[in-house]
């Protein structure tokens, strides 16, 4: 076996439970999703009960478990008997096949449904807006002024770089390998201090720029019960919101530990074991929301009596179950059709103009990591 530093097993660990996790959530997407979607198709509320939809939705299931399994043995097995160097080489692409394999399983399902949908003649009587029935009394997502609480992490990665500069040693370690040993570092400079800086104020304005496409989004309210529907994704969004704060703020925190170990305070083995416990809540908080709520809070209000009518059909608007594209929706953002969270209208001129800028802002990002450090 090889020698890996405990600190680094364990994050290494950490990182591939994160494989059976995605896989499990994967897998279990068709259940966590609103009654009247079945593989981004649209369906009335009470075809749920289909044997040949449960069918499909078992079969998904246990594909895309059965290849979770052997994908993460692969990977354990690995990290256990092989060099560093192949662990990496088989956990990479372990992750990338297990969503191109598990899109292109979603895709097959999709296609049967669209099939068998038109085999049952289940149209949309008509498009139904839905009604908002006191829609102040309803949960909501936590508002932009949450942000600021990156404020305090931002100024004391600052505060930190610019009371230890002088204590700094001339050559701060950036990278260490598996062993433990430093394989890189970099000069003492101001740029060096200020890289913790850049990186919290980054990982500030993606998460930030995540809960504000929650308050400009559609709501996912079904017209066939609009009071729950609307309450079920109030708790949905509100939960989400909170979660996305969470994530950004342990994100940003990795700028303070990053800070602490250039001036000396803590060695990068020992930054690790913060790094672990940040990876590892993510995680856990993540498949914790979206197994309790489901995607727009559909699993609160999974009892409810479901209906065999379908009051709007907006398949044509999807393009491959996950892009949707509708230049006559002003919306920008919306809940996505397969999986847990928010997409874009990519109709939408204002679509292409944010990834662009977002785009730019991570290669400037790239940039002065690499001109920095």
């Amino acid at each position: 076996m090889i020698s890996i530093e405990p600190t680094m097993m364990l994050l290494l660990g950490v990182i591939v439970i994160a494989l059976p996790l995605t896989g499990a959530l994967f897998a279990f997407t068709p259940y966590l999703m609103p009654k009247r979607e079945c593989f981004a198709v649209t369906v009335p509320d009470a075809a749920q009960a289909d044997p040949y939809l449960r069918r499909l939705k078992r079969a998904f299931t246990a594909k895309v478990l059965g290849l979770t399994a052997a994908l993460t043995l692969l990977s354990a097995l690995s990290l256990a008997f092989a060099s560093p160097q192949a662990f990496l080489a088989v956990l990479c692409p372990a992750l990338l096949v297990l969503m191109v394999a598990g899109y292109a399983l979603m895709l097959r399902s999709r296609a049967k449904v669209r099939t068998y949908k038109r085999e049952r003649g289940w149209k949309a009587a008509g498009e139904q807006m839905t009604a908002l029935v006191a829609d102040e009394s309803f949960p909501k997502p936590l508002s932009l002024w949450w942000c600021l609480l990156y404020v305090p992490v931002i100024l004391l990665t600052l505060a930190i770089g610019l009371a230890g500069y002088g204590a700094m040693p001339e050559r701060i370690p950036m990278q260490v390998s598996l062993d433990g040993a430093v394989t890189r570092w970099a000069d003492k400079s101001p740029g060096v201090v200020a890289f913790p800086v850049i990186f919290a104020m980054f990982m500030a304005a993606c998460f930030t720029l995540g809960q504000w496409s929650i308050l400009r989004s559609k709501k996912g309210s079904d017209p066939t019960c609009p009071a729950a529907s609307t309450w079920a994704y109030g708790m949905f969004a509100h939960a989400q919101s909170i979660l996305i704060l969470g994530m950004g703020l342990l994100a940003s925190l990795i700028g303070p530990l990053m800070q602490l170990a250039f001036v000396g305070v803590l060695t990068l083995a020992q930054t690790l074991v913060p790094l672990v416990a940040i990876v590892a809540i993510i995680l856990v908080a993540t498949l914790a929301v979206s197994v309790v709520y489901g995607q727009n809070g559909s699993r609160l209000i999974a009892r409810m009596e479901a209906s065999d009518a379908m009051a709007r059909d907006d398949d044509r608007f999807w393009k491959l179950g996950i892009l949707y594209v509708n230049r006559g929706d002003a919306s920008l953002f919306l809940p996505e059709r397969f999986g847990i969270g928010w997409t874009i209208n990519w109709g939408r001129p204002a679509a292409w103009a944010l990834t662009a800028g977002f785009v730019l802002v991570t290669a400037a990002f790239v940039a002065a990591t690499l001109l920095l450090t």
